[in-house]
């Protein structure tokens, strides 16, 4: 290991040096981190969710630690130190990209949720409209008898009146037919009685022409007359 290769520190020694490189940088203004500030920087980067588990994790491996160096378990040399600055570094960057990247998976996570929801919403007037139509075809079945009924009675209406017409037109026709005979008859028994009337009129004609009814109408025509006198006189 490189760790065997390389001469070890001791604890002094690296306090000595750390104290050292402390006192030679001076820390600026821009620079200069509020204790409270970094100490919560690496308290939020400890894993867990409340501030006393994050505390215990670090009481622990402070404990873990002071233990393995006390123990001379583990040696400190500059490979520690390098990875101590690996990890504070590691750390840093981590805390400055975790609020962007935060931030980003908040961001995305929304609009997901709004487009979720949007699609929800449409889902639902989509599927409260077909309701809606089902709703109103609901009725088709009575509606349709109904309808059916209806159209039954129209049509036998229809057949009625198609009757009614047949009888008008069969009636008008046995009345015209009658009309005709009545005429006929009337026609018949005018040219009837013409002839008769005629046939009178000649046979009185002939009788009138006849001397011996001549002398029969002037002789009970006389007879009339003596008697109206008569009578005139009385």
């Amino acid at each position: 290991m490189r760790s065997a290769a390389r001469p070890a520190l001791r604890p002094a020694t690296v306090a000595r040096r750390a104290y050292a490189t402390a006192g030679d940088s001076k820390p600026t203004p821009e620079t200069e981190v509020e204790p409270k500030k970094k100490a919560m920087s690496i308290i939020d980067a400890l894993p867990g969710n409340s501030i006393i588990s994050k505390t215990g994790y670090i009481t622990v491996g402070a404990a873990l630690a002071t233990a393995l160096v006390s123990k001379e378990i583990y040696v400190v040399n500059e490979e520690t130190l390098v990875l101590v600055s690996f990890v504070g570094l590691t750390t840093a960057l981590l805390n400055a990209v975790r609020g962007p990247y935060t931030e980003f998976v908040k961001d995305q996570y929304n609009k997901m949720k709004v487009m979720l929801e949007n699609a929800r919403a449409s889902h639902k007037e989509i599927i409260q409209s077909q309701i809606n139509e089902t709703a109103q075809l609901r009725d088709t079945v009575g509606i349709t008898k109904n309808l059916f009924a209806m159209s039954k009675e129209m049509a036998e209406m229809d057949a009625q009146i198609f009757e009614l017409k047949q009888k008008a037109a069969l009636s008008a026709e046995i009345k015209g037919v009658l009309d005709s005979w009545v005429r006929h008859e009337s026609a018949l028994r005018e040219r009837e009685q013409r002839q008769i009337a005629d046939q009178v009129m000649e046979r009185v004609q002939a009788a009138l022409k006849d001397p011996k009814t001549q002398n029969q109408i002037l002789a009970q025509a006389i007879a009339d007359v003596e008697r109206v006198v008569a009578s005139k006189k009385a």
